[in-house]
Parts: structure tokens; C-alpha cells; sequence
């Protein structure tokens, strides 16, 4: 038999999000990497810059990421991605930033890594209706 609502709502209450701690904390090594791999001007860190990286399109959920990252290659991804899986440490992949149910929100102090530099249509098919583009464009 399933639970009562009350019982749901008991455990859920009762229930609070913690930190993993099998994943590690950004350093000043990790940020050296990121910026040898984009440059300045691919690592944010300004708590204005990131206020988009931390809320989703609705405005509903709000993260508390410190950092940032926009790349704008395929081989600046994977770079990223190996450096943060070799160090464990917590990553949320942003395409467009437009989901309606949060999911590219940090949800503790995890890096955002938006696509938003990777923005181009790469190809338009008419007869079709094929369009092929980057993971940061936003379709609207």
C-alpha cells in the first residue's frame, strides 16, 4: 500500500540536502587551470556576472555557485570536464538556461559550466526543418 500524503510530507520535512563530501572544493590551483584553458574571460567570479548562472529562466530556484565557466570550444569542454572529474569536483552543465524545472541550478557550490559562448546555428535545413547548433543557443 502507499504511504499517506501526511507521512510523504513528514519524511520530506525531515529530509535535508547536504553537501557530498566525496567531491572536493575549488582551490586556487583550480582556478589557475581554468583560466590557462579560457583565459580571463571565460571564469567568472563576480557575484552580479553569476547571479544568472545561479536562477533559473523562471526566476523559481536560485543557486550559490562561486564560479563560472564559459568555454567556447568542444576541446576547451573536455578539457574542463577531465580537470574536474580527476579532482571531484561538483559540476552543473547550463545549455541555454532555459529549463523549467531547475535542473541546470547549483544547487550547492558546484561549478556552472554554461554553454553560453557555444551560441552559433551551425545549419538550417528549410525543407526539413533540421537545425543543427551549439549547445548554449537559445531557440526562440
Amino acid at each position: 500500500s502507499w504511504p499517506s500524503l501526511s507521512l510523504l510530507c513528514q519524511r520530506a520535512a525531515s529530509n535535508t540536502l547536504t553537501r557530498n563530501p566525496a567531491y572536493s572544493e575549488l582551490n586556487e590551483d583550480d582556478l589557475q587551470y581554468f583560466k590557462d584553458v579560457l583565459g580571463d574571460r571565460g571564469v567568472v567570479k563576480d557575484e552580479l556576472a553569476l547571479e544568472n548562472m545561479n536562477k533559473d529562466w523562471m526566476g523559481k530556484y536560485t543557486g550559490r555557485s562561486r564560479l563560472g565557466l564559459k568555454p567556447s570550444t568542444t576541446g576547451e569542454v573536455s578539457r574542463l570536464l577531465a580537470h574536474c572529474s580527476q579532482r571531484r569536483l561538483a559540476l552543473v552543465p547550463q545549455g541555454g538556461n532555459t529549463g523549467l524545472v531547475g535542473g541546470s541550478v547549483p544547487v550547492f557550490d558546484e561549478v556552472v559550466l554554461s554553454m553560453s559562448a557555444m551560441n552559433r546555428i551551425l545549419s538550417f535545413d528549410e525543407v526539413s526543418g533540421v537545425l543543427v547548433c551549439q549547445a548554449g543557443c537559445i531557440l526562440q
